[in-house]
């Protein structure tokens, strides 16, 4: 059960009512933890105590590191995270097999779990508590909380990587929103099925020339290709944009206000901006917890760019371990960085770069250039990120070289 369909709609308005009804405020979220666990447990019967297991290993490792631990003891403790984050990605544990193009279609929106989808979201969560314990020497929630924090049910499928701290700010509210937090969640709830329901079924019939390219008779002119190549981009936003909303909607019917997660990405002039713009809370848990610490504080001109590179090859790691998602990262990672060089040498030539700041046909080619690399990196997780061969040929029709 995700948050589309009729027993998804039936349970969300349960589980709303049933918090705000006039309980005490320890009852209350008892409450939401009792759903919370029964969200993971339409999955899979395991996947609770798969969320448990990952949740007491994170709140300990963050106990240990906000009472100063070493890095050896943390890296040793938090070391079995590692398999809820990659393992259940492989085939046959819940990853897209081998020549399976559907599944590749639906990797472009997240990873399928082994148990259930959502493993590697909760477990980023723990990462993230355990991190910022370590930096700032506190853990912002109690168990039980964390255990209601990362459970959360409308974070579970796709996200958002919700900081601890930021859902610390609404949480007292829990069960009673406001009459803003109940229009604002149901127009969000309403943008969302749009998005996800309506324009990314319209925009997945059109992708069918490059969603089926690795096992049928695909695009077969350029103009096709390229249609359908368009068509997976917004679909790859409306999908996960959409359940975005949704979520965002579900809490705020709630009281509960979480951060945004999309701001019109594909509109951005950048690639930098457009990870500014796409899935925030993994793009800043990526920043903070990956890019930051491999740039380092030295003077290395070098190594910023390494960071870039190792950080979004990490990234596409993450969404699966396999050969087209790791090209994606590192095209991703080599985007940036050639952003960076781009940036340092532009500050040298300040008059320069005030002029193209303030063009808006610079900015309109810009935005134009960066929405096409991006759609040119989905071509490789959307036809069969398992080979390269496909996404190959399909380029080569792109471009009108086969």
């Amino acid at each position: 059960m995700d948050l589309i369909g009729l027993h998804a709609a039936l349970f969300v308005a349960a589980a709303v009512v049933l918090v705000a009804l006039p309980w005490p405020g320890p009852v209350r979220r008892l409450l939401l933890l009792a759903a919370n666990f029964a969200f993971l447990w339409s999955f899979d019967p395991l996947a609770p105590a798969i969320f448990l297991a990952v949740s007491l290993l994170g709140w300990f490792a963050a106990r240990r590191a906000a009472a100063g631990a070493s890095v050896l003891e943390l890296v040793l403790i938090g070391a079995p995270l590692l398999v809820p984050l990659f393992l259940p990605k492989l085939p046959g544990l819940g990853g897209a097999a081998t020549g399976d193009a559907a599944a590749g279609v639906s990797n472009v929106v997240g990873a399928r779990m082994a148990m259930f989808i959502g493993a590697s979201y909760f477990t980023l969560r723990a990462l993230h508590v355990v991190l910022d314990a370590r930096r700032t020497r506190q853990v912002h929630l109690g168990l039980f909380d964390f255990l209601v924090y990362n459970s959360f049910f409308p974070m579970t499928v796709a996200g958002p990587i919700e900081r601890a701290d930021h859902f610390q700010q609404t949480y007292a509210r829990l069960g009673r929103p406001t009459r803003d937090d109940l229009g604002v969640g149901v127009v969000r709830l309403f943008r969302g099925l749009l998005k996800k329901v309506v324009l990314g079924g319209i925009a997945l019939a059109w992708a069918a020339p490059i969603t089926g390219f690795a096992t049928a008779a695909g695009a077969e002119s350029a103009g096709q290709a390229w249609l359908a190549l368009y068509a997976i981009t917004l679909y790859a936003y409306f999908d996960f944009a959409g359940y975005s909303d949704m979520a965002i909607g579900v809490s705020r019917l709630m009281g509960i206000r979480l951060a945004e997660n999309f701001d019109n990405p594909y509109l951005r002039p950048s690639i930098a901006e457009f990870w500014r713009g796409w899935h925030l809370s993994l793009s800043f848990w990526i920043r903070d917890y990956l890019f930051l610490p491999m740039s380092g504080r030295s003077a290395s001109a070098i190594r910023p760019h390494v960071a870039a590179l190792g950080s979004m090859t990490l990234c596409g790691l993450w969404h699966a371990p396999n050969p087209g998602w790791v090209l994606w990262g590192l095209l991703h990672g080599a985007g940036l960085s050639v952003h960076q060089a781009w940036t340092v040498w532009l500050r040298k030539r300040f008059a320069l770069k005030k002029k193209l700041a303030s063009s808006i046909p610079v900015r309109v080619v810009a935005t134009a250039m960066t929405f096409h690399f991006v759609a040119l990196t989905w071509v490789f997780v959307a036809i069969d990120p398992w080979r390269l061969g496909p996404s190959m040929r399909y380029l080569g029709v792109l471009f009108g070289l086969s």
